[in-house]
């Protein structure tokens, strides 16, 4: 790097900026049941090689996952870990890896850290604080409850610096893990432009063919897990096409969780079994011909860290009806219609008054894209480059 400065004969070269050696744990790209965090840490180092030429990066992968890894550049290594997340493997033989990879920072982009490697300084990102308040059924154990949280306050404890995706996991990370405010950097994750491509109407008349849509339907996207409150949201479907004779499908669109059946066993008491469409799991590349051939999509979730689906939704132009719970007003602003997810009456309500009001449906879709601009994977890139420079300068900077 040379800088010209003032003068003719007073030509001299700047020191070029230290390169260091960064480790991006991305063991969880990939994975069906951290998609998620799987695509933060795809647009997280898709867009760091981007914008930081200098620094070295190694992603530590899975095996399966290794070689469909999407990025190269001649400043980014791939390293295959045979260490699946969340077992023991990770944290007894994970850290001799990483001491061998000569690094200067590794972040680990979940709470899921080797808590013995303390070699290097670390960064870790904390999404959401799900398990402490929702275990579910598989991880409902004494012992699984005592390690998850033994782990995540561990993890944040050893870190540098602690990212969370949102002000309410940062609230959510104070006061449950007791770790400082000025530990924390709040930075939001973004929209793919994937999920802001143009969708041909044939694409739309595909989808609407082969899953059996034949209505104006509400669309939902993600897990089947207790959080996600579906089976309220079911019910409220069921008040809507009963009492209200509102001629509406719903689509919900996630695979299908043995651990929670009574989600399928609602639809089969209520008598929904037309009206009701599970289409199992769905590839990011199909999921933005769901979200133009919705009316809406609904977000009944009762916690998330940040919550993705509904920006992609109006990124796509599609209005949204969310919860009005956790982070969901924070990160959706004014541009959703809002309902209380514990109250069955209020959801139903909420979905009668968008159905049947234009100005509503008109406000929400003006608003929505307005919303989606705040968000930018690039901007997420920038901000963390800016949290690793602070920790490999010791603090002294962020720039």
């Amino acid at each position: 790097m040379r800088q010209l400065l003032v003068g003719r004969k007073n030509l001299k070269p700047l020191s070029k900026m230290k390169s260091y050696h960064i480790g991006i744990d991305a063991r969880l790209f990939g994975t069906a049941q951290a998609a998620g965090i799987g695509t933060y840490t795809e647009e997280l180092v898709g867009n760091l090689i981007k914008v930081d030429p200098d620094n070295r990066y190694t992603t530590f992968v899975t095996p399966e996952t290794a070689a469909v890894f999407p990025f190269y550049s001649p400043n980014l290594t791939k390293r295959a870990v045979p260490f699946r997340h969340y077992t023991i493997a990770e944290q007894l033989f994970y850290p001799k890896l990483l001491s061998r990879a000569g690094l200067d920072l590794i972040h680990y982009t979940n709470f899921n850290t080797p808590i013995l490697f303390r070699q290097v300084p670390s960064i870790v990102t904390i999404h959401d604080l799900t398990l402490w308040f929702y275990p579910g059924r598989k991880h409902r154990s004494p012992l699984y409850r005592w390690a998850y949280r033994y782990i995540i306050k561990r993890s944040c404890m050893n870190a540098a610096r602690i990212i969370a995706v949102s002000q309410g996991t940062k609230q959510d990370i104070i006061k449950y893990l007791g770790i400082s405010p000025d530990q924390i950097d709040v930075i939001y994750e973004g929209v793919s432009p994937r999920l802001c491509a143009v969708v041909e109407p044939q694409r739309i008349e595909i989808i609407k063919t082969k899953y059996g849509i034949s209505s104006p339907f509400f669309l939902y996207v993600g897990q089947w897990r207790a959080h996600k409150n579906l089976v309220r949201l079911i019910r409220a479907f069921a008040i809507l096409r009963r009492r209200y004779n509102l001629d509406y499908q719903l689509v919900l669109v996630g695979k299908q969780d043995p651990l929670a059946p009574e989600v399928s066993d609602t639809i089969k008491q209520l008598g929904l079994q037309d009206s009701v469409i599970t289409t199992g799991y769905i590839a990011d590349t199909n999921l933005p011909d769901f979200y133009a051939a919705a009316e809406a999509f609904v977000f009944p979730s009762l916690y998330e860290g940040f919550g993705l689906p509904p920006l992609e939704a109006m990124a796509r132009g599609t209005p949204v009806v969310s919860s009005n719970a956790s982070v969901m007003p924070e990160v959706l602003g004014n541009a959703a219609l809002y309902f209380d997810p514990l109250n069955i009456e209020d959801i139903a309500a909420k979905l009668y008054q968008f159905a049947t009001s234009f100005r509503i449906k008109q406000e929400l879709k003006e608003r929505g894209p307005a919303q989606v601009r705040k968000y930018s994977f690039p901007r997420m890139a920038k901000e963390t480059l800016a949290v690793y420079r602070r920790v490999l300068n010791n603090g002294n900077s962020t720039q």
